[in-house]
């Protein structure tokens, strides 16, 4: 049964001087880790993540990061000139425990004066309809209910509360699958479709306290104990190291993720640089110049396989799982033909100079429907990598 979380400010100390002396740490230490968030999201203007002046969907959950990015961003409307309006995700399970949820949001979104809107999806039948695990299907509804939502508010950003420990769990889900660059940089600041992230580099311990400081209780999600989940099996283990080895071995692990998210910015930039302008759709298949693949740095020429094959992906799932596409990589640099199937019915094949992708056609791939979502299709002209 979820329950409210409340934190007090520790009582004084009953020696005056020692009062004084623990007033004025308590005061440094509040100014400090309370401006964590205040700080992100006065960063998130300056830099144009979330523009002053712009309307802003925040998404609430009522756990402790999103409570800390509803009241953070209230505080700061004032001085960016921000339109916030609130959404909330009722995804169809925990019952009476996620009606409590959503009360609980729309309570505080009417108290901040703020727009409150809402969506119940049934998560578990969607996740089953699209064949995804629990944890993907609920992420594939909130998603599109957000961004119902942005549309119906008028919103230019949705706003999540990620956290830097969302980063690092991300991180190392990423590493256990044997990702490549893009699953290990982590979670993006930015999104195509227009979500941001602002509070990547705020700690889990920073968002306590802006909570504890202003009295401000938020909600615990009852699954989160469900270690069947693989996501809360890494936070019990970002946990436990946490407690082993302290807060430098969790700073250590986000400057390294930090690394990786720049140089995914980077080989990102050069993708769309050097290779992106030379990608055509039109109907049938993605064609490729294999010539021209084989010559490209590995992080494009992975890029290069993934975006071939991302019109025909699933809703809800990524083209290849990362073993497929180191397959197809290693087959390409072999400079020879070849055939490959993915697990998801995404057919690759070489022959001469020509790498040909497609959804594999039903008769051949079982009374499955197809998993091509329209007649979308890529071309990737030769010379379109340096």
């Amino acid at each position: 049964m979820a329950a409210v979380f409340r934190s007090r400010v520790p009582s004084p100390q009953p020696s005056p001087a020692g009062r004084g002396r623990r007033a004025a740490a308590e005061r440094f230490a509040y100014y400090r880790l309370m401006d964590a968030v205040l700080d992100a999201l006065k960063e998130a203007a300056e830099s144009g993540l979330m523009p002053p002046g712009a309307s802003h969907l925040l998404a609430v959950s009522g756990g402790a990061d999103s409570m800390a990015l509803l009241h953070g961003a209230a505080e700061s409307a004032c001085s960016t000139g921000w339109a916030l309006s609130v959404a909330h995700v009722h995804h169809g399970w925990r019952g009476r425990e996620a009606d409590r949820d959503l009360a609980f949001v729309e309570e505080h979104a009417r108290r901040l004066g703020l727009p409150f809107f809402f969506r119940r999806r049934d998560a578990r039948t969607e996740a089953r309809t699209l064949r995804l695990s629990p944890e993907a299907g609920a992420r594939h509804a909130r998603y599109a209910a957000l961004a119902e939502m942005a549309a119906e508010a008028g919103a230019e950003r949705i706003v999540t509360a990620h956290q830097r420990e969302d980063r690092l769990e991300t991180y190392l889900l990423a590493r256990e699958r044997r990702a490549g660059l893009s699953g290990l940089a982590g979670v993006k600041r930015k999104r195509a479709d227009g979500v941001v992230r602002p509070m990547l580099e705020v700690s889990r311990r920073e968002i306590l306290d802006f909570l504890r400081q202003r009295g401000i209780g938020h909600r615990r999600d009852s699954s989160n104990g469900d270690l069947r989940l693989s996501r809360n099996r890494i936070r019990r283990d970002l946990a436990r190291l946490l407690a082993e080895r302290g807060e430098e071995a969790l700073s250590e692990m986000a400057r390294e993720v930090e690394r990786l998210s720049r140089e995914r910015d980077a080989m990102e930039r050069r993708f769309a640089r050097e290779i992106e302008p030379r990608i055509f759709r039109g109907p049938g298949a993605v064609l490729a110049d294999a010539s021209s693949l084989e010559d490209c740095e590995l992080p494009l020429l992975r890029r290069a396989v993934e975006e071939a094959a991302r019109p025909f992906a699933l809703p809800g799932r990524a083209p290849l799982t990362g073993r497929e596409r180191e397959q197809i990589v290693a087959r390409l640099l072999e400079r020879s033909d070849f055939r490959f199937e993915a697990g998801r019915r995404i057919r690759f094949e070489r022959r001469g100079p020509i790498l040909r992708v497609h959804a594999t056609p039903p008769g051949k791939a079982g009374r499955l429907p197809s998993n091509n979502p329209g007649t979308r299709s890529v071309m990737l002209l030769p010379g379109s990598a340096p």
